[in-house]
């Protein structure tokens, strides 16, 4: 089995590094002008981003949503009773992640115990199953989000940030259409 000396280098997540992303944006709410009015002043709060689902509507609506499996272990099998655990993502890189999804998208749901339950196994290199497999263990985040092309782009700049921060070579980031009724 494949076992690195050295963790990956890693370094804290830059989360201002999706900012850019939610710099468009819509009204939080419909507004109904009353007769005869034309102007209307709106305050900053009465908007959110444009990539944000309309969660809680009245009617259904089409949305995207997101399911990140982020590692936070790598464990190896150093022999048939050992093992090594290598951390990857630490509790900070969780809340950090946690309050920007919360942020960007009005609430995330996640499942992230340390340890997790949630185990991964699999070769690094599909070439050489038995010599490079490895188990990950992961955290969840799912977040609902408008049906649009930017939260496509805002999630494949977030898996660059991710495998750039935790010296991931791959993150998985599953993407599913939904009706919220």
């Amino acid at each position: 089995m494949m076992q690195p000396t050295t963790p990956p280098e890693r370094r804290p997540i830059n989360a201002q590094a999706l900012d850019s992303h939610v710099i468009r944006k819509k009204l939080k709410s419909a507004r109904m002008l009353a007769e005869g009015e034309q102007v209307v002043t709106l305050a900053p709060n009465e908007f959110i981003p444009v990539i944000r689902a309309e969660v809680g509507s009245e009617v259904a609506v089409s949305v995207y949503r997101y399911r990140l499996l982020l590692p936070l272990v790598q464990v190896f099998r150093e022999s048939p009773r050992a093992l090594r655990r290598v951390e990857i993502a630490a509790r900070e890189d969780l809340a950090v992640l946690r309050d920007m999804l919360i942020r960007h998208f009005g609430g995330v749901t996640m499942n992230a115990p340390m340890p997790s339950p949630l185990l991964g196994v699999g070769a690094r290199d599909p070439d050489k199953p038995t010599e490079t497999l490895e188990e990950n263990e992961h955290a969840t985040f799912e977040v609902y989000a408008a049906p649009i092309q930017e939260s496509d782009d805002y999630f494949r700049t977030l898996r660059k940030e991710l495998q750039e921060a935790l010296g991931e070579g791959v993150i998985l980031i599953e993407r599913s259409e939904l009706t919220l009724i």
